[in-house]
């Protein structure tokens, strides 16, 4: 089973997230969010893939006000480095894009995105399981 481990760093989980299609993988920053629902995409990723939008979602960020957003299916994954080769654990989703461009990160994951891996928060360190 491969597992991922990263420290938690300032309250924040930032990793690599691999946005897939067929055999080309892009590799983007990614923050771990437990607290978000949904699996969200930035503005650069959509542009940079070329994602084509499968309609719209209505998002309720903190402020409590909805946002209509485009949503996408994507193959998201995580790359998991084992032994000498470098796995990826990864789902296909339904995506929303976010409605700005974050700065130190282009991929929201949400818990969609965790509850298909096992995951522990311990002290300050994060570890996945799939």
């Amino acid at each position: 089973m491969p597992t991922f481990t990263k420290r938690i760093e300032g309250g924040q989980i930032l990793l690599i997230a691999s946005v897939v299609d067929g055999d080309s993988r892009n590799n983007y920053t990614a923050l771990l969010d437990t607290g978000a629902q949904r699996t969200m995409l930035s503005p650069k990723v959509v542009k940079a893939t070329g994602l084509e939008g499968i309609g719209y979602v209505d998002i309720v960020p903190a402020s409590g006000e909805p946002i209509r957003t485009k949503k996408y299916r994507v193959n998201l994954g995580l790359p998991i480095r084992q032994r000498s080769a470098t796995l990826l654990a990864g789902i296909e989703l339904e995506v929303a894009q976010l409605p700005f461009q974050p700065v130190n990160f282009d991929i929201l994951l949400g818990m969609d995105f965790l509850m298909h891996f096992h995951f522990t928060m311990y002290n300050d360190l994060f570890i996945l399981s799939n």
